[in-house]
């Protein structure tokens, strides 16, 4: 019986000196996991403080106009709270993927738009590709108003912070907003967060016939339109020439799951309806007879 406990007994030393070691390991990896986590909080925190110093840096003024993210500014809409107002200037986003300005509203004094009430919104010219919301996404707002005799004046500026580390943990397809106020005027920006998101490329062509409308879109899930082409801005389109509609917005992003719906409205207020169905890789191409004209839809 002897021999037979003590290899119990050594049997129970090596599972405890096993166990022992394991949970050295796994305190060891939690450490080594907290050590990480915080030395990444640290490059956190000095990136993001080396963003805001070189944004006011590069605009001095910034500072005494600086809006927190907790301020009371989509990239889809910006809207400003004032009479009707003709407006110009920037409203620019910088993501984390690599801190370069991306447009989202960019007009010369030439190209003002009006903005009729405070419920109507700016016509956003881009952005040019999708936003990343790893961590923060500032947005720099420049807004001015186109006055009589050029005496304009400055309607909006300041600084806005969209904390990814938050928005990412709520629900997607929410609508969530930042604003920015000042002495003229409220400037809301409108965004939602996109999951599994592809980036889709708009060109319409007109293939015959004449066109004075509007061009919107919007997602099976997110019911908030956003303006492609509006002729009271961009002018009556031919089909002259390149035939291709210049829209204002080319680049919308889109999740996997869901359709991008475009509407097409004529000045009399009828509409086409088409919808596209995302996907990974090529394009889709539709040939839609509307009334007296005829469009061709590319998503890529």
């Amino acid at each position: 019986m002897e021999p037979n406990w003590a290899v119990r007994n050594a049997e129970r030393l090596k599972r405890e000196a096993e166990e022992k070691k394991r949970e050295e390991e796994e305190t060891k990896r939690k450490a080594e996991e907290k050590k990480q986590m915080e030395e990444e909080l640290v490059w956190r925190r000095k990136k993001h403080a080396a963003v805001i110093k070189s944004i006011r840096k590069y605009d001095p003024k910034a500072k005494s106009l600086w809006c927190g993210p907790d301020s009371t500014s989509r990239t889809s809409t910006i809207s400003t709270s004032t009479r009707s107002t003709i407006v110009y200037g920037t409203a620019i986003a910088r993501d984390y993927l690599d801190f370069k300005c991306v447009y989202l509203f960019r007009c010369h004094r030439r190209d003002s738009q009006l903005i009729k009430s405070q419920d109507k919104s700016l016509i956003l010219t881009g952005p040019a590709r999708g936003l990343i919301l790893s961590d923060f996404i500032y947005l720099e707002v420049d807004l001015k108003i186109n006055g009589a005799r050029g005496q304009d004046k400055q309607l909006s500026k300041g600084l806005l912070e969209i904390d990814g580390r938050k928005v990412t943990r709520l629900e997607t397809n929410e609508v969530m907003q930042v604003t920015c106020a000042s002495q003229l005027s409220t400037v809301e920006v409108k965004f939602t967060v996109v999951n599994r998101a592809v980036e889709a490329t708009v060109e319409i062509h007109v293939l015959w016939g004449y066109f004075h409308g509007q061009i919107s879109a919007h997602t099976s899930s997110i019911l908030d339109e956003f303006v492609l082409f509006k002729g009271e801005t961009g002018g009556v389109f031919t089909s002259d020439g390149s035939r291709i509609i210049p829209l204002w917005l080319r680049v919308v992003n889109v999740c996997l799951t869901e359709k991008l719906i475009f509407t097409i409205e004529t000045r009399d207020g009828t509409k086409l309806i088409i919808e596209s169905t995302p996907a990974t890789h090529g394009s889709d191409c539709y040939e839609c007879p509307f009334g007296s004209e005829k469009f061709r839809v590319k998503v890529t």
